[in-house]
């Protein structure tokens, strides 16, 4: 009986979670997706979005902590990645600023036999000198050894972090496994061109800016 109640209050945890998350516009069904599905909510909960061009990135590998579980992986390798600011569509860059961006790559960790064995991740990949959109929303955890610490690094909305710009001002979001997989669970089929199951421009970005509320504001 007790265990009962213990799955019932689980149970509702997650759908509570579920509940307070719909407004912030993620979206999830059984497997808890957490995507953005909707441009006003992607627009609208990135600090920072950008128009920016790609100048270079390097690897690096952090360890993981010693005191960390045996069958932890043993480090981290990550990228960071540096822009340079074309136009600030939302947050406080300004033309000409540096915007350093991490994100993962991989990880190493034992397998059974104790053999190191590295795990690669998806990743976005970027081409010199090209210019994308950017949409950054939150810090990245681990930092360059040589990098200032003062400096921050942030990471891209999972899945529409990334897009590229045609003539028109349209954009097509650089998606990732995760996220498509995430969209046929829920049912929803990207927009052709789009990659996102909605259609969004630099002027709809700047609309939905001057428009929309803030995160903080009711």
């Amino acid at each position: 009986m007790i265990a009962l109640i213990i799955v019932c209050m689980m149970g509702a945890g997650v759908a509570g979670l579920c509940w307070a998350l719909e407004p912030l516009g993620f979206r999830g069904i059984h497997k808890d997706w957490l995507v953005q599905t909707e441009a006003a909510t992607l627009v609208q909960f990135s600090d920072h979005i950008l128009i920016a061009r790609f100048l270079d990135e390097t690897t690096y590998e952090t360890p993981n902590s010693p005191y960390s579980h045996p069958n932890s992986p043993t480090s981290f390798v990550d990228l960071h990645r540096r822009f340079e600011v074309v136009e600030s569509l939302k947050g406080d860059f300004g033309a000409g600023d540096i915007a350093h961006v991490g994100g993962h790559v991989g990880l190493y960790e034992r397998d059974a036999q104790g053999e190191l064995q590295f795990r690669r991740q998806e990743s976005n990949t970027f081409a010199a000198d090209d210019t994308y959109v950017l949409f950054l929303n939150r810090r990245f955890a681990r930092q360059p050894p040589d990098l200032d610490v003062g400096i921050g690094i942030w990471t891209t909305t999972e899945g529409l972090g990334v897009a590229r710009v045609d003539s028109q001002g349209r954009l097509s979001f650089e998606t990732n496994t995760y996220y498509r997989a995430a969209l046929k669970d829920m049912d929803l089929k990207p927009v052709d061109g789009s990659g996102a199951p909605f259609e969004l421009t630099i002027d709809g970005i700047r609309e939905l800016v001057a428009t929309g509320l803030s995160p903080d504001q009711p």
